[in-house]
Parts: structure tokens; C-alpha cells; sequence
């Protein structure tokens, strides 16, 4: 941290977002450095015989000339410690090496999570005691030649950060607690900062991680944990409390993609939150309906082609319900980017029953088209609900508005559309389309 953010590059990722990269990620010395210090005492005196003392570092038979050399070693503190020694010790003390990723109990019950973490200690060929410098007690100034993996996975190079520690789903604590404080602070949405390391601070991380495109493995790694510490955005952060021109300027800017915000009223309405959970669900990031450095990363990854591609083909346009996004998508042949994207829900796989009917919730799987379509309200059938506009596609099951359209699947097996969208939908989507439904 310090003065050695100046010394790296800087990586400019995606409109207004960057992330200073570590040209070698430093080791961390800190209070727990052992210095050694030389106390040379000469008493010089001279014999009745002429004799002479002299500087050698060694005792003489006379006791003259003697060097006394004393190591003071500070005991270690709470500060995690990782990575070389610039100095060798002359007793060469080994420190256990201990991986980031594991929380193991003691015997007393107690976690060693909330002891300092102790890396190997390695000497340093490059330098030796004759070349003490005072760079051996500033941790700023100590780098080592990358992240790398020691035997059986552990990391060996030092965290730049020292306030951020490794954690992974599972774990708890006061280190999680302050993780997902700062993923917070970036508008990385991990939730409530309660201190457990659960699926939303999973996906959070995951997020960041396909962001400063590294494996998205989910675990508040090391590499990970310096980019977030060093992350800086400068893009917009729009939400509902949001100025009404930041808002009307993103509906705008949603508006020009294939999103729908609902009319640019300045209002972050359900409009607006349902076409923002549309890109975080077809980028895979977490669901807040807040727009932060995560769906710009989204927007400019749509655009660029990366995500949203098609699964199928067809000749005529063509629709694709993904399950396990609850996302569909609308296709022109030859665009690999869709012309529609729209938050849905499907069938919750709940079974239900009433007095004359009963069914599984299950939004079946396959290729199929739209057969018929009916305008308006349509009380179904089976008594189990309003459909707007219904655009049936398999015996009854059908696209329809509804004024409920959750993030999560809650149909009796249709699929819900948003009902701004479920107003011109069935102009889009004649009979014949082709629909797609796959996992």
C-alpha cells in the first residue's frame, strides 16, 4: 500500500474502471521482521610485552580483541506475515507455512483463523548480512517475483494488501465482515455485511473476479484481494435515490440496447430494476438492480459480442428462454446480439392442486413455436391465475404479462414477462415463431 501504488502500472479495464496491476506483488516483512544488530566492542590494551590488539572476529588467547555480536528478535504480532526474508537468520528459524484457504480448529476449540497467518521464511542468495539496508525493515519496498502456487496449492507470495484476508464460502468472521464491506463500497453488491461468507458474497466475488478477468472461482483469493484493494471506478452508480437526470440518462442509455427501462421518466422504477437485472442476469452477476462498476463491465462485454450469443439458429426471428438465468432472449438471423433481453419467470417446479385441476409448475424443455395467442386478460382455465396477453407456444403454456414477475422461478409452468413488455410482445412474435427452451 503506500507510496508503492505510484510504482505500479495501471490497467484500464472498461469505461472508467481501473485496476492497478502489480508489476511483482510484494512480499509483506512487517512487525514481525527480525533485524540482527552488531555491537562491536574493542578494548584495546597493550601488554608489558609490546603487544598489540587488534580487529579480527575472533577471540584471541589473551582475551583481547574480542567482538560481541547480539541478535535481538521482536516476538511476532497479529500482523499476517507472508513471503521472503531479505536476511538471513544465523540460526535459520523456519516459520510453518500455513494455506489461506483452510480454517482448522485447535484442540481447545479454538479457530486458528484469528491467529497470524506464518509463511515459510526464505533466505534471500541476492543479498547477505554485509549488504544490510534499511529497504530489509520497509515492507513497501520488498517484492518477490510474482504469485505463484507452492506444493499442494499454497500461495507463497505475500497479499499486497494487509486488511483484507483470504476467505471463501463457508467461512465467518471479522475478515469476511470487512471483504464484504469493501465489495459493498464498490457496488459490488455482497449483501448485508453479516460476516458469512455465503452466495451472494460468492457471486460478488465471482463478478469482480470475470471483471479483472481472472478464473471466477468464487474464493477471495490472493491475487483477487489485491486487485479489490487497489480497484478504482469512476464510472456512474446510478440507483433509485439517484438524481432524476442520472436515472433518465441510463433508461436512455439502456433503451439504446436491447433492454426495455420502461418510458425515460427520471423514475428508477420496476421498469427500470427489471431491464438492470436483465443485463446482470445474461452477464451472470450478482442481482441487485443497481447499476455499478459490475454492469458496466456487463454493457461493454454485451456490445463487444463476449456474452448474450446465441445458442440455436434459425432463419426467422427466433426466441430462447434460458431456465437458468429466467432470462429470454430475441434473436435476428445473422445478429449474434439479441434485439430483446427480458427479465422473466418460470415455472417453479412446485406442484399445486385445487378442487377440479392440479399440475407439477414445470416449464417443459424443448424446441417449440408459437401456435396462438390470445389479447387481454385471459382467466386460465384451471383456475390458478390471469394471463395477459398469453403467446402459447406448448399446449397451455405461454408467454403472458403479469403483474408479479419475481426473480426467481414462481409460475405454475408459463413464462411471466414483465407487463410493459407483454404490451407489444405479441406484435414481436407472430405465430410460427420459433421458441427455444433449454437450462
Amino acid at each position: 500500500m503506500g507510496e508503492d501504488r505510484g510504482s505500479r502500472e495501471g490497467l484500464i479495464l472498461v469505461g472508467g474502471m481501473s485496476a492497478r496491476v502489480p508489476t511483482s506483488l510484494r512480499t509483506g516483512v512487517g512487525k514481525s521482521s527480525v533485524t540482527s544488530v552488531v555491537a562491536m566492542a574493542m578494548a584495546v590494551s597493550l601488554s608489558a610485552c609490546g603487544g598489540s590488539a587488534d580487529g579480527d572476529d575472533e577471540e584471541t588467547g589473551a582475551g583481547v580483541g574480542e567482538v560481541e555480536q547480539v541478535e535481538q528478535v521482536e516476538e511476532p504480532t497479529d500482523v499476517e506475515q507472508d513471503g521472503d526474508e531479505a536476511t538471513e537468520l544465523e540460526d535459520e528459524t523456519e516459520l510453518a507455512t500455513e494455506p489461506d484457504d483452510e480454517l482448522e480448529q485447535s484442540a481447545t476449540g479454538e479457530s486458528e483463523d484469528d491467529e497470524p497467518e506464518e509463511t515459510e521464511s526464505q533466505g534471500d542468495d541476492s543479498e547477505s548480512e554485509e549488504n544490510e539496508e534499511s529497504e530489509d525493515d520497509d515492507p513497501e519496498n520488498d517484492e518477490s517475483e510474482g504469485d505463484s502456487d507452492g506444493e499442494g496449492g499454497v500461495e507463497t507470495a505475500a497479499p499486497t494488501s494487509t486488511w483484507l484476508r483470504t476467505a471463501e464460502r463457508g467461512d465467518g468472521g471479522e475478515h469476511v465482515e470487512v471483504l464484504q464491506a469493501r465489495l459493498n463500497e464498490l457496488g459490488l453488491a455482497a449483501g448485508n455485511p453479516d460476516g458469512d461468507y455465503g452466495r451472494k458474497t460468492e457471486r460478488a466475488i465471482k463478478g469482480f473476479q470475470r471483471l479483472i478477468r481472472v478464473e471466477p472461482t468464487g474464493r477471495a483469493d490472493r491475487v483477487t484481494l489485491n486487485y479489490l484493494d487497489d480497484f478504482v471506478y469512476e464510472g456512474p452508480v446510478v440507483t433509485p435515490d439517484s438524481s432524476s437526470t442520472e436515472v433518465t440518462e441510463l433508461q436512455e442509455r439502456l433503451a439504446s440496447g436491447p433492454f426495455d427501462p420502461g418510458k425515460p421518466d427520471g423514475e428508477y422504477g420496476t421498469a427500470t430494476t427489471q431491464a438492470v437485472w436483465a443485463l446482470e442476469k445474461i452477464a451472470d452477476i450478482p442481482l441487485d438492480g443497481v447499476w455499478g462498476p459490475l454492469d458496466e463491465w456487463a454493457w461493454e462485454e454485451l456490445n463487444a459480442g463476449r456474452i448474450g450469443r446465441p445458442v440455436k439458429s434459425n432463419e426467422q426471428r427466433w426466441v430462447e428462454v434460458d431456465l437458468s438465468q429466467q432470462l429470454m432472449k430475441v434473436y435476428e438471423p445473422g445478429d449474434p446480439t439479441p434485439v430483446l433481453v427480458s427479465h422473466v419467470s418460470s415455472g417453479s417446479g412446485v406442484p399445486w392442486e385445487n378442487e377440479d385441476h392440479s399440475g407439477s409448475s414445470v416449464t417443459p424443455k424443448g424446441d417449440f413455436h408459437i401456435q396462438r395467442r390470445i389479447s387481454g386478460w385471459r382467466e386460465s382455465s384451471l383456475n390458478i391465475g390471469r394471463l395477459y396477453n398469453p403467446l402459447y407456444f406448448v399446449g397451455g403454456i405461454a408467454f403472458h404479462g403479469a403483474l408479479s414477475v419475481p426473480t426467481y422461478p414462481a409460475s405454475h409452468g408459463c413464462v411471466r414477462v414483465p407487463m410493459h413488455i407483454a404490451d407489444y410482445l405479441p406484435a414481436e412474435l407472430p405465430n410460427g415463431t420459433p421458441v427455444h427452451v433449454m437450462a
